[in-house]
């Protein structure tokens, strides 16, 4: 009788529905995946980001850190030998100065292990993600859980990953790890498979190397190309962006994806969006389950206008205008006030909006100089 007892609680246990430890929503219009973190007794906004090593705080924290660790410590702590004193992160150059870990809460999990904490000025990412975030979530916290995104939902939960991931999906692909302890996947170029990382920090679809780009377009794979202006923690620069032809990944073709010219092969938010997903971390896989619309083209901006966040104002931040784009009564630094007589927009709903259609009338009221005008935009064609 109690063999019987102790085999059907076995039986039981094992085919339990494994409960999350961790479980939040987040706005699937964002910039990124902004979790709440509990720091310095309030609670402030991390970005979930596979991109990034390690946990980095913003630097306004620095009198929570004791002094920097020695070279020596922090390469004895992260298991890597870094050549230079500075990393090449997505988001710009980041001083290698790491700090013991102390802890942070995100929920119920605890944040803080043997590897160090970053300190950068996230603050100057504010304007352009729209989002008053104080850290980042980084690798060396992240791969110790298996975590399922739900994009339509916005929803993201964490579990210990005891057992491989068994619940449906319409591809998967394998996971393995950069030097820099970064998660890659394997997309296939022409019959070649090049390692991209996996960058839920990098909002647009992806990153690829020069050499990568000139390979697809000995082989009329790039549909078109534009120049860009890219914001990191440490630069303004340039850019160019390519529309690919198409691109495989996990056995399945996506057709127009549009990528950035950079250092670093990789997948972006915009690109895993199309599904919802599951990075089983402890078992090394990475699954996907399309949404209806996976194959969409990815819409750009059409008007020309960037616009960021300033002091809760939408602030237009610079006007290039695309071929076919009309725009009057707007400046650079002025204030939009409304949209179509909608007050109080985000930057997620303002972006969206000059992604739509060509030909599109937008009118809108702006503020200059403390007068309010009338403003007005028709949207050209796609840049790329």
């Amino acid at each position: 009788m109690r063999a019987s007892l102790l085999l059907l609680l076995l039986f039981v246990s094992l085919y339990a529905e494994e409960r999350a430890l961790y479980k939040a929503s987040f706005i699937t219009e964002s910039t990124g995946i902004f979790l709440p973190v509990q720091l310095d007794g309030r609670e402030c906004s991390f970005l979930f980001d596979t991109g990034a090593s390690f946990v980095v705080l913003d630097k306004s924290f620095r009198h929570l850190v004791a002094k920097p660790l020695s070279l020596k410590e922090a390469e004895a702590r992260t298991g890597i030998k870094f050549a230079s004193k500075h990393i090449r992160t997505p988001n710009g150059e980041v001083k290698l100065e790491m700090y013991k870990a102390f802890p942070l809460r995100l929920g119920k999990l605890q944040i803080a292990n043997r590897f160090p904490y970053l300190l950068a000025d996230l603050k100057a990412l504010w304007p352009f993600s729209g989002e008053k975030f104080c850290g980042i979530l980084g690798v060396s916290f992240i791969r110790q859980f298996r975590w399922e995104i739900d994009f339509k939902k916005g929803e993201i939960k964490a579990y210990v990953g005891a057992e491989p991931y068994m619940q449906g999906y319409s591809a998967r692909t394998p996971i393995f790890w950069s030097k820099a302890r970064i998660p890659q996947v394997a997309v296939n170029f022409q019959g070649k498979e090049i390692a991209f990382d996996i960058d839920t920090g990098d909002n647009g679809s992806g990153r690829m190397k020069k050499e990568n780009l000139l390979f697809l377009q000995e082989r009329s794979q790039i549909l078109a190309s534009q120049k860009q202006e890219i914001v990191t923690v440490s630069s303004l620069s340039m850019s160019k962006e390519y529309r690919l032809r198409s691109l495989s990944f996990a056995n399945v073709l996506y057709p127009k994806v549009v990528m950035q010219e950079s250092a670093q092969n990789a997948i972006g938010l915009a690109f895993l969006k199309r599904h919802n997903i599951v990075f089983d971390f402890p078992f090394n896989m990475l699954y996907l389950q399309h949404h209806k619309d996976y194959a969409a083209k990815q819409e750009l901006d059409k008007s020309g206008l960037r616009v960021v966040i300033q002091d809760e104002k939408l602030i237009v931040y610079s006007k290039k205008l695309h071929k076919g784009a009309l725009v009057k009564g707007i400046q650079k630094g002025d204030e939009i006030l409304s949209v179509k007589g909608i007050k109080n927009l985000n930057l997620y709903k303002m972006r969206s909006l000059v992604r739509e259609e060509e030909g599109k009338e937008i009118f809108l009221k702006v503020k200059r100089q403390g007068k309010v005008n009338e403003a007005y935009i028709r949207l050209g064609k796609d840049p790329l």
